[in-house]
């Protein structure tokens, strides 16, 4: 029976490291991750509950088992502790979707969390025996891999360091224009948005995707940018203070533009305050800045923030901007002062902060009005951001899967208003990250959803309960299903022609 239950506690350790590896991996090798994933499991599916229940049960009958010296019954103990521990948290995959990608990183994190694993087997094993230690172990996995995690960051940012040196020597060759975007939501939009006002008159470079911190910009440089490239635009995150200036650095910004500000990562960041106080580092090393004033944080920010030219960006503020927006019927129309600089459609999935940030970015550049007028009018949505398209069988599909903000999901919900005038869906798990704001602006959006008509999908479990009450509360319709497979097929079999669909955000299945 011991045989046994090292075996199937062996299975079970590989099982929970290679489902908790990936969740660290998800998370960007951030020490804690799994630890807090494993919490918001246990808080949202209570299967999970009742794993953790039965489990100390187990465990505690194993113990005392062992201590009464009852091998037998302490193995079988250890036998159903590795089961439940096998298939925590329930639903969670152990390969998933996105799938693990064994990279180098993740290779160097296995090999210190097994090794920590076996160190910590062998200690257990000295006093409960192999049965006991091994499957002991295999419950500690989501704790091991963070301090994993935390003794791996050293060597990790050391070798960052070489490829980042590389990069920024390779900058320095280059000798670019920097446009450097950050914002809460809108950055990657606006870069590309920048990058198509600006291709016509000279060679742009825009990082990729969400290339965003200082790995994936030191990528960017190595690989893309060419000799002869005259401008590099770089969208910059952040998940905590110090990590935009950082980046600024040795990416040194002509012109440094803010989207937004609000609650996107408030859990990490703690306040708004934190965020705009992160954010603002951009504009420390910068000549021209570009703030979309209608958020009140960065029009204090335009006053105070001491670079040399600031330009307005808004939609209310008079003949204090510099860039003026508005919407009209189905239009954007952008301005400066009495003139009008061009327009393009809200129904392509533009939105009016974005391409009046990018906008005022392409008049610092010095692009003319006439060239700035024809790109605008053939602006269209980033892949995944409100991007409309009409499928085989006539139905309208709203593609903003990438989007997980408040002002993003309005937009999106208009569109859909004005898209569709048969039968309307927005799928969507909610909107995460946002800290003690997440109940009550998902909540919200729920509610907006029921006002416009449309029935309200939920998927998963990460925001369930304040989706439900926020549909509830304005008499709509809800419908829940576990993941996107059930959701898509559920759309399927519901939609027809001159109906409309909007995918509203998506979340990887490490998330409940």
């Amino acid at each position: 029976m011991t045989v046994v239950a090292v075996t199937v506690g062996a299975l079970a350790l590989v099982a929970a490291m290679l489902r908790w590896v990936r969740v660290c991996q998800r998370e960007h090798y951030i020490a804690g991750s799994c630890l807090r994933f494993a919490r918001r499991w246990i808080r949202a599916r209570k299967p999970n509950i009742c794993l953790v229940v039965v489990g100390v049960v187990v465990l505690n009958v194993g113990l005392w088992a062992w201590a009464s010296n009852r091998i037998d019954a302490a193995s079988l103990a250890a036998f159903a502790l590795a089961g439940c521990v096998a298939v925590f948290p329930w639903s969670m995959s152990v390969l998933g979707e996105p799938r693990l990608r064994f990279t180098r990183r993740l290779v160097r994190l296995l090999a210190v969390s097994a090794f920590l694993c076996c160190v910590t087997a062998v200690l257990f094993a000295f006093v409960l025996g192999w049965a006991l230690a091994v499957v002991l172990t295999a419950v500690l996995v989501p704790a091991v891999i963070d301090v994993a995690a935390t003794l791996t960051a050293p060597l990790e940012k050391r070798l960052l360091l070489s490829f980042r040196c590389h990069a920024e020597s390779r900058l320095s060759e280059v000798s670019p224009l920097v446009i450097a975007i950050t914002g809460s939501w809108g950055k990657t939009s606006t870069k590309q948005h920048v990058h198509h006002l600006l291709s016509s008159d000279a060679a742009v470079v825009a990082s990729p995707a969400s290339f965003n911190n200082e790995a994936g910009l030191s990528k960017t440089v190595n690989e893309h940018l060419t000799e002869g490239t005259e401008i590099f635009v770089a969208e910059m995150g952040m998940y905590k203070p110090g990590e935009i200036r950082h980046m600024c650095s040795w990416i040194r910004p002509h012109i440094a533009v803010i989207t937004a500000i609000g609650p996107m990562h408030l859990e990490r960041a703690g306040s708004i305050e934190s965020i705009v106080a992160a954010k603002a580092e951009i504009l420390e090393r910068a000549e021209t800045a570009v703030l979309w004033v209608d958020e009140p944080h960065l029009s204090a920010l335009a006053d105070s923030c001491g670079v040399g030219q600031v330009w307005r960006v808004g939609g209310s503020g008079g003949d204090r901007l510099d860039v003026e927006v508005k919407v009209v019927n189905e239009e954007i129309l952008i301005s400066q002062g009495e003139t009008e600089l061009g327009r393009c459609l809200s129904t392509s999935g533009v939105h009016p902060s974005n391409v009046g940030c990018a906008a005022a970015v392409a008049l610092a550049y010095g692009t003319p009005v006439e060239r700035l007028g024809t790109k605008l009018a053939t602006l269209q949505s980033p892949e995944h951001r409100a991007a409309v398209k009409m499928s085989p069988e006539g139905i309208v599909v709203i593609d903003d899967t990438f989007n997980s903000n408040p002002v993003g999901a309005e937009a999106a919900l208009r569109i859909l208003c004005q898209s569709v005038t048969g039968r309307r869906i927005v799928v969507t798990p909610g909107m995460v990250e946002l800290g003690e704001k997440q109940y009550r602006s998902n909540a919200k959006l729920a509610s907006a959803i029921a006002e416009a008509g449309a029935t309200l999908v939920v998927v998963g479990w990460t925001n369930r309960r304040a989706l439900l009450e926020g549909a509830r509360c304005s008499g709509g319709a809800a419908v829940t299903v576990r993941n996107r497979g059930e959701a898509r097929l559920w759309v399927r079999e519901t939609l027809g022609s001159g109906d409309g669909v909007l995918w509203e955000n998506d979340l990887p299945d490490h998330y409940p």
